[in-house]
């Protein structure tokens, strides 16, 4: 099957792109298209407009720059899986990128987009919330920050405005006592998360100092767990107190039974994910 008719522009300036959005009747974003084009083609979307964004150079980077590491909307998964930036410095992100869904997805997928697209199973908005980053969108009245926590709304539905476009994601520049992790429990290769644990870790003398946990697939959004985060601070790294984290994490979760697993399965897997990703985060912190 293929798409119904629609029209296509293609700006090549921010600025454009919101001019567009705000003429056009009901426009659909496209940028890596992995999620809308599949839909268009079965016919389950037919957007009468679309706004293509992918001659807008401008939107295609990675770097860090004042105190963020910045992903622009068109930086695409292979990017992060590929960079020694974020080899070197972004544990969580380093894990993330080679397990979202096949190569051929993460060649055009974007970043920016999965989290835009705001799917509970989806991997980078829980690597957003265990760094406490924000999405930066652009509207008619320009420029909004808006942070990861505050961004999440329902399944497919988040704080962006109407006429706005998320132009980035950005999370702070770690220091060398900071170290994170990402682990997920999917059924098979190119699968979406039963569960997804990040973490976030900052070690000093032996003690750890700021932390954060998220979750992924396990609740109506990809959450973050201030009562784990809170049980790990002023506290040296150890087994039991991973442990007592992951039942925390687990305490917190709203899975939901499925042909994948029960609710007892899935929150046991939560426990186990929590703690064995505390224990990479805490290692690539330098605090064994």
């Amino acid at each position: 099957m293929k798409a119904a008719q629609f029209e296509h522009h293609e700006p090549t300036t921010v600025d454009e792109a919101v001019d567009l959005l705000g003429s056009l009747d009901e426009p659909t974003i496209l940028a890596g298209g992995q999620s809308l084009v599949p839909l268009m083609r079965f016919r389950l979307a037919r957007p009468s407009t679309v706004v293509d964004l992918n001659r807008i150079e401008d939107l295609d980077y990675l770097r860090e720059e004042d105190g963020y590491l910045k992903i622009g909307a068109l930086t695409r998964h292979v990017e992060i899986e590929e960079s020694a930036l974020i080899d070197e410095k972004y544990g969580s992100f380093a894990d993330t990128a080679p397990l979202v869904a096949d190569p051929q997805i993460r060649n055009r997928g974007t970043v920016v987009g999965s989290v835009a697209q705001s799917d509970p199973k989806g991997d980078w908005a829980t690597v957003l919330l265990a760094h406490e980053g924000d999405v930066v969108a652009r509207g008619p009245d320009g420029e909004r920050v808006i942070p990861a926590d505050e961004f999440f709304l329902l399944p497919y539905d988040n704080n962006l405005e109407e006429g706005e476009l998320a132009t980035e994601l950005r999370v702070p520049v770690p220091p060398d006592d900071e170290g994170s992790a990402y682990h997920k429990l999917k059924r098979k290769v190119g699968d979406y998360a039963m569960v997804g644990v990040g973490a976030r870790v900052r070690v000093d003398d032996g003690v750890i100092t700021d932390a954060t946990v998220a979750l992924t697939a396990v609740d109506i959004t990809n959450v973050s767990v201030p009562d784990a985060a809170e049980a790990l601070e002023d506290e040296s790294p150890s087994a039991d107190l991973f442990k007592r984290a992951g039942e925390l994490a687990a305490e917190a979760s709203n899975p939901e039974a499925d042909e994948h697993g029960s609710v007892e399965y899935k929150e046991n897997m939560v426990r186990v994910l929590t703690q064995r990703a505390l224990a990479d985060a805490t290692e690539r912190a330098g605090g064994d």
